[in-house]
């Protein structure tokens, strides 16, 4: 009965801090990720940011694509599929979620309410959430692949690598 009290209180504060929305407006989901966003507008705009090119391009074709939903869908499964290529890590399952917020603020706002930490992130991989924070502004490939190849490596792993060790790999990500 603790356990259940507790779980309560704790959805009760994530909901009162933002973490959490009321109603979940949309939510898509992929081979890998559940992608969560409150406004389609934020989704176009984050859709239009991630413009992929040559290979990443031709892979996304393959799958149906007639809505902007189905779009976003694609790109985020073919770049999750290139980050365990590159990376050499298939971790089974993979599984995680992708919020999309309308700005740098929001993020920002975001990374408090977890962190208590101010920052001025675009983006950011929380580990203990399962879940990337991207800025619908901000969705450039590079970018992308940076925060899914977080959760790739912290899938991968029983124990996480120190927190900067991903931030010393020289950039190995190209659009074709």
């Amino acid at each position: 009965m603790r356990f259940i009290a507790a779980v309560l209180l704790s959805v009760v504060v994530m909901q009162a801090d933002g973490l959490l929305s009321p109603c979940t407006a949309y939510e898509l989901r992929s081979k890998y990720a559940t992608i969560i966003y409150d406004n389609p507008e934020d989704l176009r705009r984050y859709n239009k940011e991630l413009y992929l090119a040559g290979r990443l391009r031709s892979q996304v074709r393959q799958y149906k694509t007639d809505t902007v939903e189905q779009e976003v869908v694609a790109k985020i499964d073919v770049i999750t599929e290139k980050a365990m290529r590159v990376l050499d890590m298939y971790p089974r399952p993979l599984n995680y979620s992708i919020k999309i917020l309308p700005g740098r603020d929001e993020v920002a706002h975001a990374f408090k309410q977890i962190y208590n930490v101010n920052v001025d992130y675009i983006a950011f991989y929380s580990p203990r959430l399962n879940r990337v924070f991207y800025s619908s502004n901000n969705g450039r490939l590079r970018v992308t692949c940076h925060e899914i190849g977080h959760v790739v490596v912290e899938s991968y792993f029983k124990i996480s690598p120190p927190s900067g060790y991903m931030r010393s790999w020289p950039n190995t990500w190209k659009s074709t």
